[in-house]
């Protein structure tokens, strides 16, 4: 049995947590695997699964919106208007 799937079948819900955050992360994900697969141990419901990617996701969403708006006033002088429109 390969390590892969073993660690698999120990911690199913790790598997989704690292794939999430690869995505997040790209190839930066790498320095944060041990930390990964113990907060995936944590993260016991697929409830907390769930709950943790959609905070991920507006810690993102509040990092582009606060560049925006740092930036805002220097892309206006420039003469490029800044408007942030949510889909919500």
């Amino acid at each position: 049995m390969s390590n892969n799937w073993s660690q698999f079948m120990q911690n199913p819900k790790g598997a989704v947590l690292k794939k999430f955050m690869s995505q997040v992360l790209g190839n930066k994900v790498n320095p944060y695997d041990e930390v990964i697969t113990r907060l995936s141990t944590v993260l016991i419901t697929d409830n907390d699964i769930k709950v943790f990617g959609e905070m991920i996701n507006d810690v993102m969403v509040l990092g582009y919106r606060k560049a925006v708006e740092d930036y805002q006033t220097q892309l206006n002088k420039m003469g490029i208007e800044v408007s942030l429109i949510s889909k919500d």
